[in-house]
């Protein structure tokens, strides 16, 4: 029930980005959160555990969208 509840929430909220926030990378139950914290203090700031984690559980990883590529303005001179 709380992966389908995961599920919809990732749907809904899309490829969510914020100016500031970055991009969404998935929607962690608080039960799971707090199991987690509780057990290992400061796994969640390890960005190793959390692609562990979201590699184990897809369910809860957010869609990703595909590598966007920058090009800066390209500035003209005269």
């Amino acid at each position: 029930m709380r992966e389908q509840m995961a599920r919809k929430e990732n749907s809904e909220m899309g490829v969510a980005k914020s100016d500031g926030l970055g991009q969404l990378k998935g929607t962690i139950p608080a039960r799971e959160y707090f199991r987690w914290h509780q057990s290992h203090r400061g796994c969640w700031g390890d960005k190793s555990f959390v692609n562990e984690f979201l590699r184990d559980n897809p369910s809860f990883k957010a869609k990703s969208f595909g590598k966007e590529s920058f090009s800066a303005p390209s500035l003209k001179t005269a």
